[in-house]
């Protein structure tokens, strides 16, 4: 019974009664005082960005975009060994623990979510729920949890125990250690409130790691901008209904003597009738003067679209290229550029994770010897990387595992799938390899070149990224001719 709990890591108890979370909608000027001092306004900079990642559509996509740069691409690499004096089979056996550990930790899925919560409030506090093979990711409240220290480069977790004092009914939600600590220290130790939590289980994953003393999310300067995005919509949305009003005048006729040609009150029973069937952007008024129609359209045709500015500050201010998400007129080479200096920001992050996942490697002692190394892969990169590790391993370079894991297949599966298809399945004798030069005679290369049906003439067409601005214009040009 104990070991089934903790392979599930329960999040709260809906019969009894469950809280709602907290958001938090601030007015600018708000925004304003907050930013002047992140370190005293902590607390409600993140509840802003939080509340901002579900309110605006462009907030979460330019978060997204980011954590989209990454694909958590890893390999497992010997450290600190001597290969003339490194016993190969205890090596092999450690290293399919370290593959079997790396497996229970679920990289591509856990670590995502935190990479999700570093880019959108710059820390993630968590702590590891161990059961066997398995390790689940818990994310701990934000609000009560500092960074104290910093371990093996990875920053500790001093935890405000007050939190349990409030809710007590979430212990059990949290690993034993909480529950020790809450008990044994926090209430015999003169109510120590701050209590620092072990590692590596617990970790800290800091966005901006040059400023440790508090949190400061990345883009919060953006929440500015994203409120004057939302106000030009509204002032958009009241000058498009100016523009749709107009008025309607009914004049009472005067003869030569300036007097009424039709009865007052008649006039106004027929004004009237002619008010009660009119649609709301159309107005109307009884007058004697001459007025026929007053309208308010919009007369300046080369007038500017302040919604499409707004929403261009918003990703200038943010440091990418609005074309990224609203392309255009750029080439196909300045968005790669621009989506390669975007990459390494994330990438900074990734490390600090791939730090996480090497401390508690370390704690273990069949992992001593390796090490897990981020790759900088994403899949806009994936074939660059790809290519030039398959080019390296031409030359005998040991590239084939990161070749493997740019390519999505990592080392646990390299070996298994070959395995399982050369051993198990046997599927080398049952499909015909492709034919290419390497596997060709001279004269089968030269009559594949004579074959009218070898393809197209001409050199191999370039990928995106391999043309400048101008062949792009010719590849698009030879398109639209067919």
């Amino acid at each position: 019974m104990k070991f089934s709990e903790m392979s599930k890591m329960r999040m709260r108890d809906l019969n009894s009664g469950s809280r709602t979370p907290f958001f938090a909608m601030y007015s600018k000027d708000d925004i304003q005082r907050f930013l002047s001092n992140p370190y005293r306004y902590e607390k409600q900079l993140r509840r802003a960005v939080i509340y901002m990642y579900g309110a605006s559509s462009h907030f979460w996509r330019l978060i997204q975009y980011f954590v989209g740069l990454t694909d958590f691409a890893y390999v497992v690499e010997p450290y600190k060994i001597d290969p003339k004096k490194t016993n190969a089979r205890i090596l092999g056996n450690n290293y399919r623990k370290v593959l079997n550990l790396l497996a229970g930790m679920n990289i591509k899925n856990q670590f995502k979510k935190i990479l999700t919560v570093c880019l959108r409030e710059d820390v993630f506090y968590g702590t590891m729920h161990i059961s066997g093979d398995n390790i689940t990711i818990q994310q701990l409240p934000s609000d009560y949890c500092a960074i104290s220290s910093v371990e093996d480069g990875v920053p500790n977790v001093t935890f405000d125990f007050t939190y349990f004092d409030k809710h007590k009914d979430r212990l059990d939600y949290y690993p034993e250690e909480f529950r020790l600590k809450y008990e044994n220290v926090y209430k015999k130790q003169l109510r120590t409130r701050w209590v620092e939590l072990d590692s590596p289980t617990s970790f800290a994953v800091k966005c901006n790691s040059d400023i440790l003393h508090y949190a400061m999310p990345p883009f919060a300067g953006l929440l500015r901008e994203l409120y004057d995005l939302e106000e030009y919509k509204r002032l958009k949305m009241r000058k498009t209904g100016l523009e749709n009003y107009a008025m309607l005048a009914m004049m009472i006729p005067l003869d030569s003597n300036g007097d009424w040609g039709i009865d007052m009150d008649k006039a106004r029973d027929f004004w009237k009738n002619l008010d009660a069937v009119l649609p709301e952007e159309v107005g109307s008024v009884l007058t004697p003067m001459e007025i026929n129609k007053i309208s308010f359209e919009k007369s300046n045709t080369a007038d500017t679209d302040t919604i499409s500015d707004a929403e261009q500050h918003l990703f200038t201010a943010a440091g990418v290229s609005s074309l990224l998400f609203n392309n255009e007129s750029a080439s196909a080479n300045a968005l790669l550029l621009s989506i390669k200096n975007d990459q390494s920001i994330t990438y900074g992050i990734v490390k600090s994770i791939g730090d996480v996942i090497n401390r508690y490697l370390w704690s273990q002692s069949y992992g001593k010897n390796f090490k897990v190394n981020m790759l900088n892969v994403s899949a806009y990169n994936s074939k660059e990387v790809g290519d030039s590790a398959l080019k390296a391993a031409t030359y005998g370079l040991p590239m084939i595992s990161i070749y493997a894991a740019s390519q999505g297949l990592g080392q646990a599966e390299l070996d298994s799938m070959s395995f399982l298809e050369t051993t198990v399945l046997g599927l080398q004798d049952v499909f015909r390899p492709l034919q290419s030069s390497a596997q060709m005679s001279s004269s089968d290369t030269a009559a594949a070149q004579d074959s009218p049906t070898d393809g197209e003439p001409g050199a191999p067409k370039k990928d995106v990224g391999e043309l400048t601005d101008s062949g792009e214009q010719s590849s698009e040009d030879s398109d639209d001719w067919g």
